[in-house]
């Protein structure tokens, strides 16, 4: 069995060596493969990755110029092992819970039908960095939102859904996820935690204006796709929060809140 972790990443020295640490952790669980996709970083991100690629083989580094995050994400699905049998993705930003791939990667054994699974994210914003994850000085807020973090594929659903859509800035996971559901797929929701997925730190998708405007196109796109050629309603429970209204939410969240919701 064998998984492919798919990591853009652009300038984001602060962070990818804890992502990637994230998911090394769990490299007794499965046989793994990380593939990093520089977006034509112009400070140290793809210097961290070689120096951790050489002490972990897992991590293999793809090189670009910056395109963007839609063709960096396509970059790391092109180059994807021809035996993957899992997917699954983590940004440069964010973390991977401990004992993540071995909790999730059970329930496929369970269930020898299941193509997907998708799980709640927990928000943070202070990393504790022995732990990799979330400290509890900082905002903690659970919820369902679009995260591709949160999410496990078996690998033929990610190849009937193809690539990303190159001409979205933002919101192409969203588009994604809505396009993988025009299949009839065999999913579940759960409410255990897939990904930490970090806050605060000045992210594009912090764009509040923006993130309307591409979500918008995002949805527009898909419920067109629909009205041509159908499509499988989205599953109950799969999602609870749209990113703008997760942002809002988030500026007002205390300290030690999770979402009760999840």
């Amino acid at each position: 069995m064998k998984l492919s972790v798919l990591m853009p990443a652009w300038n984001a020295e602060r962070t990818v060596a804890s992502a990637l640490r994230s998911l090394l952790r769990q490299r007794d669980a499965v046989e793994m493969e990380i593939l990093v996709a520089d977006d034509g970083s112009s400070d140290r991100t793809v210097q961290i990755v070689r120096d951790l690629a050489r002490e972990a083989p897992e991590i293999r580094l793809i090189e670009r110029p910056h395109e963007g995050i839609s063709a960096t994400r396509n970059a790391c699905l092109s180059a994807m092992a021809v035996d993957t049998d899992f997917v699954a993705f983590l940004d440069a930003d964010d973390l991977s819970p401990a004992g993540r791939f071995k909790r999730d990667l059970a329930k496929f054994e369970a269930r020898p039908a299941l193509e997907m699974l998708y799980c709640a994210t927990r928000f943070f914003e202070i990393e504790d960095s022995e732990a990799l994850a979330p400290s509890p000085h900082g905002r903690i807020l659970d919820g369902r939102p679009i995260q591709l973090g949160a999410g496990l594929f078996r690998a033929g659903v990610i190849g009937r859904a193809g690539m990303f859509d190159e001409t979205l800035s933002q919101s192409e996971d969203t588009e994604f996820l809505l396009r993988i559901f025009e299949h009839d797929i065999v999913h579940a929701v759960d409410h255990d935690i897939g990904v930490y997925y970090r806050r605060n730190h000045g992210s594009v998708t912090d764009d509040v204006e923006q993130a309307r405007r591409e979500i918008t196109r995002a949805m527009l796109r898909a419920a067109n796709r629909r009205r041509k050629i159908g499509g499988a309603p989205l599953p109950k429970g799969f999602l609870t929060d749209t990113h703008v209204a997760e942002l809002e939410r988030w500026k007002n969240a205390p300290l030690h809140s999770p979402h009760p919701d999840v």
